[in-house]
């Protein structure tokens, strides 16, 4: 019997944060780390494929999370790669657009496998946030990695 799964498909998204989404605001974390939102609110999180403008000094995040789909397999079928489904987060243009750390948390309660990445605007111009399927996960027959998608956003950075 085949249960439904809670989650349709694979999130993925980007939020962008201008100095909000945390009780301390971004970028005044430990050894200048990144401090992540504790929420990615829908309506600024677009999907993969939007287009996002923000200003100068924005921190934007990537937010990938497996759903249930691929933490589980039939009875008597291959299991499916153990590592996660998409490769880092990157930015086309890190002039434009740059990878930054972000500091540890624990406050993030998640059922399912969530990587989440921090990128900070730094000039005007337009970059491409990518992150491609794992090489593990290509080699999966397609049939069984159906929905799964790499993860693509423009982002333009105005002044």
């Amino acid at each position: 019997m085949k249960l439904p799964s809670a989650l349709p498909g694979v999130v993925l998204c980007a939020a962008v944060l201008a100095g909000c989404g945390s009780s301390a605001p971004p970028g005044e974390g430990p050894n200048g780390c990144v401090r992540s939102p504790t929420r990615f609110s829908p309506g600024i999180a677009p999907e993969s494929g939007a287009t996002l403008t923000v200003k100068v000094g924005a921190f934007v995040y990537v937010e990938l999370v497996v759903a249930e789909k691929y933490l589980s397999w039939p009875a008597g079928t291959k299991p499916l790669p153990r590592g996660f489904p998409w490769a880092a987060a990157r930015s086309s243009d890190p002039k434009v657009l740059r990878r930054v750390m972000l500091c540890p948390s624990s406050k993030a309660v998640s059922t399912l496998p969530v990587v989440v990445y921090a990128f900070r605007a730094l000039n005007p111009g337009t970059t491409i946030l990518t992150a491609a399927i794992a090489q593990a996960w290509k080699r999966v027959k397609p049939a069984r990695r159906r929905g799964l998608r790499p993860y693509r956003a423009t982002v333009v950075v105005a002044s």
